[in-house]
This record gives structure tokens, C-alpha cells and sequence, in this order.
């Protein structure tokens, strides 16, 4: 088969090194300059042109660019009819989201890169969850923050995509995860109440620190997400009837604590490399049995960025209230 990534960044090079060590020779990369020290190192052939992509005619394309140039990945995977893994979020725009749902043909795999569905802990709170073992759920908190300037040192956190409005970024965007697992465990939820805001601490023009609550039948379900943080967080509380359950990525565990019962405390070893394989080893098994329905497909896609455009639109809607609110006390 060939696989092309397109972008070189952090998550594009980890894509080529996992598939090579799968046993996939024929690779390329899609980047704006030819560089042969890439090439060598990464074991592909470096493309800088629409034109070559489609003389290659790839088998699979992986879209690991910016948010903003997701449509123009996408746009050639329909053109060369290749089977497509999109690293979140699908897109940023609703325009061009309905566009996107127009034009896929769902005669090709389609994989969203939602990795952490593959984290051994999460597939642990699930079982839980699925057995009972904390009775009823009535809340759920998801939690992430972390300081964006350290996730690449000596770079401005206003030049990063994250940081910039017209790459897509913002701390909703860049962070679907979290929006993702409450999904994963619970299922689309009901309705969702959000705020945003920018404290100008990261001198960036999108948002820093974003709080959305989510309402299910069962109860809310409650997400944090900041680029403030300078200590990694990431975390979820799951409160039920008859105890919770917590998983701290930082200190690798989870702890089920039943009602005056000892707590439970669960320690895998994690290998983070791992996830990444296992989620390039179940999209190319969907390619071999043309399985084009799956957990992670077009529609799971479709589905978390229409959430996270509802959380942007209820904070935006929040703000103008609160300036009418503002003006009319004046």
C-alpha cells in the first residue's frame, strides 16, 4: 500500500515512523519544502505538489496539518479515491463541515484519530462502568489543561496552530479528546451550556480556557479545557450512587472507591507509542476488509465536531449576553 501523511509537524512523523515499524515501505510526506535529512530519517519521499500527489495515486492519505488546511487533505483524498485517516478535529468551520458531508462518497475508509480511545484506562472505565460497580451515574467530570507554550520550546505559542484563530486553533478546537471519552463512555448527550474566555496570559487571539456542561438523562457531565496549566492535567471523575471512579494520567492509575469499601486501585504499564499503533493497526485492517462503518468513522467525526461547534456557539452566545447585560446597567 501507499501511505501518504500530509504535514510534517509532531504527529506526522510519529504516523511514518509507527507505519514503517508496521512493515509499510511505501511512504510519503506531503510538505511545503523538500528535505532529504526527513526523508532519510523517516524512510519516505517527500512530495511538495497537488500534481505528485496524484501521481502517486496513494492508497491512504493521513491528514495531519493544521486544522485550517484539514478541508485541502481531505479534498484530495476524494480526488485520488484513497481511504483517509484525519487527525481531530475533522474541521473548525460549519461551512465547510456540511461541504465535507456533501462531498465523502463513503465508499472508502474513513478513521478519525481519536487516540486515547486506545488508553488501556479507559478501557477499564468502561468496563466498570458497563458492569455497575459504582450504581448509577449522576455527574462526570473531564479535565484538561496545559501550558501551550511548552508544547514546543522555544517557539511562540502565537505562531503554533493551536494559538492562532486562522489555523484553527483555540483550546476547544485543539482539544477534542476529552469531548470525545465523554462520548465514548456516555453517548451523545442532550443539550450543552458554555463559556469561553482569553485572559490574554498567552498573548494569543483565540481562546485559553473553556467550561462546558453537558446534560444526559442520567445527570451532567462537566469539561474543563486551558492551555494555562503548567503542571499536566488530565484527568476524569465519574460520581455514581454507590461510589466514583478517577483516572489521573499523571499518576498512571485508577481508583474505584466504593461506599465504606477500601479503594480499589488500578496500575497498568503504559506505553504511549502503543496507542498510536494500535489505532494505525485497526485503520489498516478496516482498509483490508473494506469495513466502512466502524467506531471511529465518518460520522463519529461529523458528530464530536458538531459538539464542538455547539460549545463555541453557546459561549458566544453567553458573552453577547453578557455585554447586553453590561450596556444596559450603564
Amino acid at each position: 500500500m501507499r501511505h501518504l501523511v500530509v504535514g510534517g509537524g509532531s504527529i506526522g512523523k510519529r504516523h511514518l515512523k509507527n507505519l514503517f515499524l508496521l512493515g509499510e515501505k511505501e511512504l510519503f510526506c506531503y510538505r511545503r519544502q523538500y528535505n532529504k535529512d526527513f526523508e532519510e530519517e523517516y524512510k519516505c519521499e517527500i512530495i511538495t505538489s497537488d500534481e505528485e500527489v496524484i501521481k502517486i495515486n496513494p492508497d491512504a492519505i493521513y491528514v495531519c496539518n493544521p486544522t485550517s488546511l484539514h478541508y485541502q487533505g481531505f479534498l484530495l483524498a476524494i480526488k485520488t479515491k484513497s481511504h483517509i485517516f484525519m487527525e481531530k478535529p475533522l474541521i473548525h468551520d460549519e461551512l465547510i463541515l456540511e461541504q465535507m458531508i456533501q462531498q465523502w462518497k463513503r465508499n472508502r475508509v474513513f478513521f478519525i484519530g481519536f487516540v486515547l480511545r486506545y488508553h488501556p484506562y479507559l478501557k477499564v472505565i468502561k468496563e466498570k462502568l458497563e458492569e455497575g460497580v459504582i450504581g448509577g451515574i449522576f455527574s462526570a467530570r473531564f479535565e484538561f489543561g496545559s501550558f501551550l507554550p511548552n508544547w514546543h520550546p522555544g517557539e511562540k505559542a502565537s505562531v503554533g496552530y493551536a494559538g492562532v484563530k486562522s489555523l484553527g486553533g483555540g483550546v476547544i478546537n485543539t482539544v477534542t479528546h476529552e469531548l470525545d471519552l465523554m462520548m465514548y463512555l456516555f453517548g451523545t448527550p442532550q443539550s450543552v451550556i458554555a463559556a469561553k474566555t482569553n485572559l490574554d496570559l498567552l498573548h494569543i487571539d483565540v481562546e485559553e480556557l473553556a467550561e462546558a456542561i453537558f446534560r444526559y438523562p442520567w445527570g451532567l457531565a462537566t469539561l474543563h479545557l486551558d492551555f494555562l496549566q503548567k503542571d499536566y492535567n488530565r484527568n476524569i471523575s465519574l460520581f455514581g450512587t454507590e461510589g466514583k471512579i478517577t483516572w489521573n494520567w499523571t499518576d498512571n492509575k485508577v481508583a474505584i472507591r466504593k461506599h465504606n469499601q477500601p479503594p480499589e486501585i488500578l496500575k497498568l504499564e503504559i506505553d504511549s507509542n502503543q496507542l498510536y499503533i494500535d489505532e494505525l493497526k485497526d485503520f489498516l485492517n478496516l482498509i483490508n476488509s473494506n469495513k466502512i462503518t466502524h467506531p471511529l468513522d465518518f460520522d463519529c467525526a461529523v458528530t464530536n465536531t458538531r459538539w464542538m461547534l455547539s460549545i463555541h456557539k453557546s459561549a458566544e452566545k453567553e458573552t453577547q449576553w453578557e455585554k447586553s447585560l453590561t450596556s444596559s446597567l450603564i
